[in-house]
């Protein structure tokens, strides 16, 4: 009777898996996307009778700040949260794709938010 060659998915069972990580990471980013969506359509988008041509809505100014602001901060930490995911599943343990991919995909999230806040 020969043997069979070992399963892959019982192979390397010591590391989370890096795809599945992956979509958590970006599971995470896409709720911050549309989170900050939901945000914006409770904001008005009224203009202020008295103001003439010069003043935007709430709606417009929070969408500038998020355009200028908050999209390079994104973009910042999903550089960052791309290095940790794979420095997590290759240099530790953590077997749990979802506790790789979320210590990845927050920590970096909320630096760049308080960042993003602090300016």
């Amino acid at each position: 009777m020969p043997l069979s060659p070992p399963r892959p998915d019982l192979a390397d069972t010591d590391r989370a898996d890096p795809r599945s990580s992956l979509l958590v990471l970006a599971g995470w980013y896409v709720a911050v996307v549309v989170s900050f969506g939901w945000f914006l359509s409770t904001l008005s988008a009224s203009v202020p009778a008295d103001c003439g041509e010069v003043c935007d809505s709430e709606r417009s100014r929070m969408l500038m700040v998020g355009l200028y602001v908050a999209m390079p901060a994104l973009f910042l930490a999903l550089l960052i949260s791309l290095a940790m995911l794979a420095a997590l599943v290759w240099s530790t343990r953590i077997r749990s794709s979802v506790l790789v991919g979320t210590l990845s995909a927050v920590l970096p999230l909320l630096g760049c938010g308080f960042l993003a806040a602090s300016l």
